[in-house]
């Protein structure tokens, strides 16, 4: 089997091999995957992170061997970078962009260079704003740093984020992983019963008139939620689900809160 390792700061993943298709989620650089097969100049994928599949150009990534995609992971990952920063390859006279979530392979702190696949790349600026630890403080700190993001289905960026990809970015960012998808997000974690004990970052989801989960948020303080709903908002929530402090009515109905941290 061959793999690859995305070299480009945003990657669609697509439902089919052309460019018009859906975008059903992104990759960020440094993010792997499987090949599961090839069509013309794309690449059917199961990311190595949640398993998700879909459709890649190929001309976005660099194409591994079993050696090679050991060699990479052989480490793990020095760091996720948890804000956008710029990195240049040595053998490239331009720099690139590179967004929270991105992987950063063999980085060295005091010199800001890192490694991938045998090309060398330095840091224009400081990727890391934390650590951010998975604690109420950090995980807050953290969801808001996405506020006003604009609403993009299948995204995972600043530039543009769906509420399932805002979920999954911000917990990869503190090293808790999760599936990519609501409906799938919805089967992790401990069910929270009752509204006096939520607490931050639980995760709460919403279901529309079939029963069908159809949004998610991360719980914030004071009685709030952080979603991606047109655009990464904070909004009050409640028994009944999440009202809408610009609307001033109910956009979502409650159907579950799930716990996936067990912070003391």
């Amino acid at each position: 089997m061959l793999y690859g390792v995305v070299n480009q700061s945003i990657v669609p993943l697509r439902r089919e091999p052309f460019e018009r298709s859906e975008m059903v989620s992104q990759l960020l650089f440094g993010e792997t995957f499987a090949i599961i097969e090839e069509h013309k100049d794309w690449l059917r994928v199961e990311l190595t992170y949640d398993s998700y599949e879909g459709w890649l150009d190929k001309k976005s990534c660099i194409i591994l061997d079993q050696e090679q995609i050991e060699l990479l992971l052989l480490d793990g990952i020095s760091q996720v970078s948890s804000r956008l920063f710029s990195a240049k390859a040595k053998d490239n006279d331009y720099p690139i962009r590179l967004c929270p979530g991105s992987n950063l392979y063999n980085y060295d702190q005091p010199t800001g260079i890192f490694n991938m696949v045998g090309k060398e790349y330095k840091t224009f600026n400081v990727p890391f704003d934390g650590p951010f630890d998975n604690n109420y403080k950090g995980i807050e700190e953290l969801s808001k740093s996405f506020v006003n993001t604009p609403y993009l289905w299948g995204g995972r960026t600043p530039y543009g984020i769906d509420c399932s990809g805002l979920v999954q970015i911000v917990f990869k960012i503190i090293g808790v992983k999760v599936p990519r998808d609501a409906s799938q997000q919805v089967m992790v974690g401990q069910t929270v019963e009752f509204v006096n004990q939520f607490r931050v970052g639980d995760l709460a989801f919403f279901d529309d008139e079939e029963g069908n989960i159809v949004h998610v948020g991360i719980v914030l303080s004071n009685n709030s939620i952080i979603h991606s709903s047109g655009y990464v908002r904070i909004d009050k929530l409640d028994q009944q689900g999440i009202f809408s402090t610009s609307d001033k009515r109910y956009s979502h109905k409650l159907r579950v809160v799930k716990r996936l941290l067990n912070i003391n």
